[in-house]
């Protein structure tokens, strides 16, 4: 079964801001999916967090937050 995470969930697990989680996802650099009516409600499989991670991982172990620019 798939796992979901809510967009203040990421940006804890990042260390950044709720708008930088925001705005990777509509820059289309973050997959997500909408739930519910309307608007809905945005969130992130963990899957693709985690492979979002892995792609901008850094091997000189400098904060990830530093690389989402």
């Amino acid at each position: 079964m798939t796992s979901y995470l809510t967009v203040k969930a990421v940006a804890a697990r990042w260390g950044v801001a709720k708008s930088t989680v925001y705005s990777l996802v509509a820059s289309g650099r973050m997959p997500s999916v909408r739930f519910g009516v309307g608007r809905g409600t945005i969130r992130l499989k963990e899957e693709d967090v985690v492979a979002f991670e892995q792609q901008h991982r850094r091997d000189d172990e400098t904060l990830f937050a530093q690389h989402l620019a």
